[in-house]
């Protein structure tokens, strides 16, 4: 009966609503297929508002750049509307005029102020503690991890110990640090702030930030209630509480 239905939908589509009101009769108005074709004309979130998911070295890129992906594909966006921005770019960047973008270390507000959207924009992004940041990517880097990181003198922190390897990693991390400042320290109602202390330190901590993007994202009624229920459940499996 599914498989029919596919079949025809296309047709149904094309058809006025009142061929769909006909079709029932002339004294019976089936309310359930004008509603039906009314929800699968309602448009992609991505055709309303553009989007951007920020991130920033040792602020969670991984964690919120695969619950980025998680969520638009849940949605059904595919490749020609998604986007990958990172600085340097080295061999990553992809259709970077693209409605749905997850932007690495390269977000600030010169960056956002050169590529104006032509529809509403609504940008959410991970933030943390800049100490906390620079601690991370020192001992990140010191043990040898992302020697080809551009953005840190990953050989000379393999050789450094806590005193000048932090200093020096404070040294490069500071762009970066300054690029969040911009977007997020004082954030306007398009924006939306995420802490990674908070994401990371409970799950109880993670679902209520998936919950608070779900809504900055999607407002009111721009996915249903089934799709806001599949995402909560798909990205539990990034909260580093469940799956160590």
């Amino acid at each position: 009966e599914t498989y029919m239905t596919l079949q025809w939908m296309p047709w149904l589509l094309r058809l006025p609503l009142s061929a769909l009101v006909a079709s029932e009769g002339p004294d019976c108005i089936s309310m359930s297929m004008v509603q039906t074709r009314l929800h699968l004309e309602l448009p992609k979130p991505w055709e309303v508002h553009h989007y951007i998911t920020a991130n920033y070295h040792k602020t969670g890129v991984y964690l919120t750049a695969k619950v980025h992906m998680t969520m638009f594909a849940a949605l059904g966006a595919g490749r020609d509307v998604m986007g990958l921005v990172e600085d340097p770019c080295y061999t990553f960047c992809t259709n970077e005029k693209a409605p749905i973008l997850l932007v690495i270390d390269g977000f600030n507000a010169s960056w956002k102020a050169a590529h104006p959207s032509s529809k509403p924009l609504l940008v959410a992004g991970s933030v943390r503690d800049p100490l906390e940041m620079v601690a991370s990517a020192y001992c990140y880097h010191h043990e040898g991890k992302e020697i080809g990181n551009d953005l840190m003198p990953g050989k000379e922190l393999l050789l450094l110990g806590p005193e000048e390897g932090t200093q020096l990693t404070a040294e490069y991390m500071l762009p970066v640090i300054e690029s969040m400042a911009s977007i997020f320290a004082e954030p306007d109602t398009n924006t939306l702030r995420l802490k990674y202390e908070e994401l990371t330190e409970s799950s109880e901590g993670f679902d209520r930030g998936m919950r608070l993007w779900l809504d900055h994202y999607f407002p009111g009624d721009l996915i249903t209630r089934e799709q806001r229920s599949s995402i909560l459940e798909a990205v539990k499996q990034f909260d580093l509480h469940r799956n160590p």
